[in-house]
């Protein structure tokens, strides 16, 4: 089975995360049916001219609530470039507050652009991804297989502290298995996942882990925020990655790699994330 394949069933079969045991399941479908819409709307591009289009996943790679904010039922979503995951989306359900919200980042190694309703709202120019080589890990194994449990562990040795306003510092939870895993002949690309480091099944920051081709096969990872305060990433102890509180007047500026999209906007906006 081809790497392009197999990333895109992995993705697909990925299991959601259950509704809380009281949760109405007329409910539930209905929060999923109207963040699938949502993220119908969204197309992203390789360039501004639109040459080169993202493809969306028909399925999310993750469904979440998030009890902390309220009552919240969201998905993810990942737009991909020959398999490889260029955007990823978490669209939600705010239904105690009666609307939708999107986070967006960008998981491209370059610039890219986003249109809704015909129109470009989101160009960010700068990487959303910017990836370093694992510190002194294995060679990637032979097989798809081993390929995953090395992943799987690497993935184990990083951390994530989130150091928010409110609620002060603490260490995000890694989900143990991916939630979408990729092969990428084109970008030489020999495997890759996902991972996703959570507030009880919210995301919170990414890790992306790659196998990169060539005379010398290697892992190198890259991290992005889902949030505004400032995360500190490090791998076996080791500080490997900081990213300081950026101000929602950034985020909802749309040219930086993490926008967040209001569907209705209120006044005097609520510092909940």
């Amino acid at each position: 089975m081809g790497f392009a394949k197999l990333a895109l069933l992995i993705a697909m079969s990925a299991a959601p995360d259950a509704p809380p045991a009281d949760e109405d399941a007329g409910v539930s479908k209905e929060s999923a049916r109207r963040v699938l819409e949502l993220a119908r709307q969204y197309e992203f591009f390789a360039d501004r001219g639109r040459k080169t289009k993202f493809e969306l996943l028909p399925k999310p790679v993750l469904t979440y609530s998030n009890p902390v904010r309220g009552d919240v039922l969201g998905s993810v979503f990942v737009w991909t470039r020959d398999a490889r995951p260029e955007v990823v989306g978490a669209f939600f359900d705010f239904r105690s507050e009666n609307k939708l919200d999107s986070e967006l980042h960008s998981l491209a190694t370059a610039g890219i652009a986003g249109w809704r309703d015909s129109r470009e709202f989101w160009n960010p120019t700068k990487p959303g991804a910017k990836f370093e080589p694992v510190p002194k890990a294995a060679a990637p194994g032979a097989t798809p297989p081993a390929r995953l449990r090395q992943m799987r562990e690497l993935a184990g040795d990083f951390t994530v502290e989130r150091e928010h306003p409110e609620q002060g510092k603490g260490f995000m939870r890694l989900l143990p298995q991916p939630i979408y895993r990729y092969a990428s002949p084109e970008t030489k690309i020999i495997d890759g996942a996902l991972f996703v480091f959570v507030e009880g099944t919210d995301p919170e920051a990414y890790l992306l882990i790659e196998a990169r081709g060539g005379d010398d096969p290697h892992w190198e990872f890259a991290f992005a925020r889902m949030n505004i305060v400032k995360f500190t990433g490090a791998y076996k102890g080791e500080v490997v990655w900081v990213v300081e509180e950026v101000s929602w007047d950034e985020v909802f500026d749309r040219q930086e790699p993490y926008a967040i999209i209001r569907e209705q906007p209120r006044r005097g906006l609520v510092r909940s994330r």
